[in-house]
């Protein structure tokens, strides 16, 4: 509600491009951000140095859009929930689930679980519930490094 001694703030969204921009020039420099939060702070004051102030971006659309990039893999650290989930959209990208299916032995077709054909979240028998992103463009040298124990 306005008053008379009230003034509106106003912002920007930035554009798909612009996000794109501005995540492909911070991994170029870092390869990999270990922190969706981390990421969204240096994504909003890389957009800053490139078009001003002004813009704003949850971290929500940030994700999606990073998601959404060919050259850009996210890395999804989930936690189990106590049973199954029966969502049919993804968590991390909004986008729709596919089943998974598998064969019993007597031929039939079973769905046990749901993937994401847009990012790597899956879900299985039991509720898998996305706790840390880490966003990379060197996904097989990341887990190399962390199945290693470094």
């Amino acid at each position: 509600m306005e008053g008379p001694g009230r003034k509106r703030k106003s912002y920007r969204i930035p554009s798909v491009d612009l996000v794109e921009n501005a995540i492909r020039s911070i991994l170029d420099e870092a390869f990999t951000i270990r922190s969706q939060t981390l990421f969204h702070r240096l994504v909003i004051s890389k957009i800053k140095e490139m078009e001003g102030n002004g813009y704003k971006l949850s971290p929500g659309r940030l994700r999606k859009v990073a998601a959404q990039m060919e050259d850009v893999d996210l890395i999804i650290h989930c936690r189990e929930g106590e049973r199954a989930s029966n969502r049919t959209i993804c968590p991390v990208c909004g986008t729709v689930m596919m089943d998974i299916k598998n064969s019993t032995l007597y031929g039939w077709t079973v769905a046990t679980g749901k993937a994401c054909q847009t990012c790597s979240y899956w879900s299985g028998s039991r509720n898998r519930i996305p706790t840390r992103y880490v966003f990379t463009v060197e996904k097989e040298r990341y887990l190399v490094e962390n199945m290693e124990g470094k």
